[in-house]
């Protein structure tokens, strides 16, 4: 039986002469392991729509053990994410970060749509991309099962004190009265929380509003990547490496 769903290719290895091996997070069937069989050839019409980062509608059938594609027509295929250093490091990430999470054959619409979103933004865009990375972070985790708690203390419950930290592992702030001496939790400011709670709740549509200088931007990336890493299997990302070589 044949399965038509829209997915985004996040993976892809090249499989004998002129097959490749794709994994696809697609809007219906969550993640995904496809065989594009001749995809590799020139006159292929699958080279278009099977390429990483492409966004396409697939024509599926469910084999033995993976997917195949009967067909692939690109909806949109961010091209210039491949023209811009910087741009394709920030969305290998991206891309890396999604598979790390994800299960095969479990969807998540909500996720989906934010992966598609912030990879039509990133390639339009003409700068400060590290705010648009940092949304995405944030929103990600949230949508995977991890919300922090950014509006009053996560152990008590109590609004938030003029000390305030964040604990990795209870998942958001917590009040002087409740702060531990774990090496879980972390100083913040109230202006950092104030912009994370701006960086989760905007829409990516809206981030050029929002004004966060470069310091701020390292300490809310301090406290996302420690929580991320803390939920996920995965604690090395080679692109993210890349990414501060780039930067420094």
């Amino acid at each position: 039986m044949f399965i038509e769903s829209k997915g985004v290719v996040i993976r892809q290895t090249k499989y004998s002469e002129s097959d490749r091996i794709l994994t696809i997070f697609t809007k219906d069937k969550g993640k995904i392991q496809a065989i594009a069989k001749g995809a590799r050839k020139p006159k292929s019409k699958l080279i278009s729509s099977t390429e990483t980062f492409c966004y396409s509608e697939f024509i599926l059938y469910k084999g033995k053990s993976l997917y195949n594609i009967n067909q692939g027509d690109v909806i949109d295929s961010f091209y210039s994410l491949r023209e811009d250093i910087y741009k394709l490091s920030y969305a290998t990430y991206i891309l890396e970060l999604v598979d790390s999470s994800l299960l095969d054959e479990e969807p998540n619409d909500i996720l989906f749509e934010l992966l598609v979103k912030t990879l039509k933004i990133l390639s339009e865009a003409k700068g400060n991309y590290k705010k648009l990375l940092l949304a995405f972070q944030i929103k990600y985790i949230s949508f995977i099962g991890y919300k922090p708690q950014l509006n009053q203390c996560v152990n008590c419950g109590n609004d938030l004190t003029n000390n305030i930290r964040f604990n990795i592992i209870q998942g958001g702030t917590v009040c002087e009265n409740c702060f531990s001496n774990s090496t879980y939790e972390k100083d913040v400011k109230h202006t950092t929380v104030n912009n994370m709670r701006k960086l989760m709740y905007s829409k990516l549509d809206e981030l050029k509003d929002i004004d966060i200088d470069k310091n701020e931007e390292q300490k809310i990336e301090e406290v996302i990547m420690m929580y991320i890493t803390s939920h996920i299997e995965k604690k090395r990302f080679k692109s993210l490496e890349f990414i501060k070589t780039l930067e420094c």
